[in-house]
């Protein structure tokens, strides 16, 4: 019988961690080269009154319009897609141990940015934290890799 050390279990853990992640960010990805999903919950014909008073006379972007425009926005144009494209690129790359930590460093700045974007632009609290959640989880995963990291930070070594 094979005995587990700690540091065997945490590899197991980190893998296990990482292709589920991968595998959650490989599918949001795929949703968004899906059909056109306008956010129509508050960008209503009702609401057409307020959100010219708010938007266009205030100049007032705060949410839940602000959020909804700039997502909206975000879709029509199709940058929508270019976030998902490295949200699968992210994914691919965090299933195999050889790439993993590229995938890491690929999806940093995604989840980085979209727990940032509904921390400044949206309203609606739960999603601060399940946002916050995966941000937690893709910086644990990239502590795993603080050695080489520190190596490439903390070069001993001058080039120039």
């Amino acid at each position: 019988m094979m005995k587990l050390n700690f540091y065997t279990v945490i590899r197991y853990a980190h893998a296990l961690l990482a292709i589920a992640i991968a595998l959650f960010f490989i599918s949001k990805g795929y949703e968004k080269f899906g059909p056109l999903k306008l956010r129509e919950k508050n960008i209503t014909i009702e609401n057409k009154d307020i959100i010219v008073q708010k938007v266009v006379v205030e100049k007032n972007y705060e949410a839940p319009y602000g959020y909804d425009v700039t997502m909206n926005t975000m879709r029509q144009s199709g940058f929508i897609k270019v976030i998902g494209f490295f949200q699968i690129l992210a994914g691919l790359l965090m299933l195999l141990p050889q790439t993993r930590l590229a995938g890491i460093i690929v999806l940093l700045p995604i989840i980085m940015n979209i727990f940032l974007m509904h921390w400044f632009f949206d309203n609606r609290p739960h999603e601060n934290i399940e946002t916050g959640r995966y941000l937690i989880l893709v910086v644990l995963l990239l502590v795993f890799y603080w050695k080489p990291l520190r190596a490439i930070v903390w070069q001993k070594k001058k080039w120039l």
